[in-house]
């Protein structure tokens, strides 16, 4: 079952120029956490860093509801 996904907006979206010079340590903190880091390019958010699980969990529901679609077409 999926669990609730919730972005830290105070540690959880970071500005690229930060996510450049600190990768290894995001990647830690979202695989630790669970939770998603989202990454902002002037401002904006462009891109979000997952660990594998929550990234998995996420394709398997996107397949699940694209092959629902299909059936019911």
């Amino acid at each position: 079952m999926a669990r609730s996904i919730n972005i830290d907006l105070q540690g959880g979206v970071v500005p690229i120029s930060q996510a450049a010079a600190s990768l290894a340590a995001l990647i830690r903190r979202a695989k630790v956490s669970g939770q998603p880091v989202v990454i902002t390019q002037k401002g904006y958010p462009s891109a979000v860093l997952l660990n594998i699980e929550l990234f998995e969990q996420l394709r398997a529901m996107a397949m699940q509801a694209e092959r629902a679609r299909e059936q019911n077409g």
